[in-house]
């Protein structure tokens, strides 16, 4: 095996594999194979497919050997072609924006944060929905199930780090909100029913099956440009306030031990405030365990079953052999022109060229 290196990836070329060669009318002996690098998803083929969105794949009748592709591992070599890499990068950056924490990420948070730890002081239901459209912590959660999928584990890494760094911040932000409003007349309704609701251990069960087949419905409607979906899926999962609730709640802990919270006919104690505060957090940490798992189930059944599909879900399996070293890329050598003989009128000219140029 010998290495080619180029400016940004290492390609190890391995000319013992010999690949279907009759497609193309070529020898196997004239076709090179190169294992495709991962970093080629990050540094090459800048220029994403035209039209790509408008290939569609035919479908057919699902039969029970389909199935059994779902749980199958395929570690085979695959030729790929430049065309299937652009698509393939085009998917890949689209998940990768989405978990990155730039400007346009931490300005929604913030505004999310905020509507929602509003929305759940006063008790507005419809605050606490637009908080839920507004968030993009959705962002670094499919980005994790597209990692997990494909073996990208820089991606889970960075999506990972980027959704706890996410949570982090929403918990601040309800505790700063939980202290400026606590010293209002609005603690007097605390703890108000949308922050109660969150805070149960019957919600919290009940939202292990909501999160499951949300997760199902992002799958589907991120890569089949489902927006009216995707609009459903994100009100249904319900990341982000849980996690602001639980700053809420832990700072009306304080309050109420302190007695600026009265102690009305439920009598809560301090230990109830705390174990509030954590169970609605573990809401929000299960739902993003349950959106990752059945992402990847919906990843893997659209990619290999036979259905109606855009080509995007088949690239799926084209990314994870990349990152398994899987992927060739076949290398066409381009026919060298004839040299002019000797005598003709094309060498005599080039001679006078490099004579003129000496």
């Amino acid at each position: 095996m010998s290495t080619v290196s180029g400016a940004d990836a290492n390609i190890n070329i391995v000319p013992a594999l010999t690949l279907p060669s009759s497609s193309r009318g070529l020898e196997a002996s004239d076709v090179t194979s190169t294992v495709v690098d991962p970093n080629l998803l990050r540094s090459a083929f800048d220029e994403h497919t035209e039209g790509g969105d408008s290939l569609i794949i035919h479908g057919r009748k699902v039969h029970l050997q389909d199935l059994k592709k779902v749980i199958e591992r395929d570690d085979r070599y695959e030729e790929v072609t430049a065309e299937q890499i652009k698509r393939v990068k085009a998917m890949h950056d689209s998940f990768y924006n989405g978990a990155v924490m730039n400007f346009n990420y931490n300005t929604l948070l913030l505004v999310a944060s905020v509507l929602a730890g509003l929305g759940l002081v006063t008790n507005s239901t419809a605050t606490i929905i637009a908080s839920m459209l507004v968030s993009p912590i959705m962002g670094p959660v499919v980005a994790i199930a597209y990692g997990s999928s494909i073996w990208d584990r820089k991606m889970v890494r960075l999506a990972w780090t980027n959704e706890l760094l996410s949570l982090l911040f929403c918990v601040v932000i309800g505790a700063v909100i939980g202290a400026i409003t606590g010293t209002t007349s609005l603690v007097d309704n605390w703890p108000t029913d949308e922050m109660t609701v969150r805070c149960t251990m019957s919600n919290f069960y009940v939202g292990i099956p909501i999160a499951f087949f949300s997760g199902l419905g992002v799958a589907v409607a991120l890569l089949d440009d489902q927006t009216n979906s995707l609009v459903g899926v994100a009100i249904s999962a319900s990341l982000l306030p849980p996690a602001v609730n639980s700053g809420i709640i832990w700072v009306a802990a304080f309050f109420y031990k302190d007695g600026i919270i009265p102690h009305n006919e439920e009598e809560y104690t301090w230990n109830d405030f705390q174990r509030f505060g954590w169970i609605s957090l573990g809401l929000t940490l299960i739902n993003i365990v349950m959106i990752w798992i059945s992402s990847m189930l919906m990843f893997r059944l659209k990619e290999v079953l036979p259905i109606e599909k855009k080509v995007f879900w088949s690239d799926l399996g084209i990314a994870r052999k990349v990152y398994k070293g899987k992927a060739l890329l076949a290398e066409i050598p381009s026919v060298p022109a004839e040299k002019p003989k000797t005598g003709t009128r094309e060498a005599t000219r080039d001679d006078d060229r490099v004579e003129m140029a000496k």
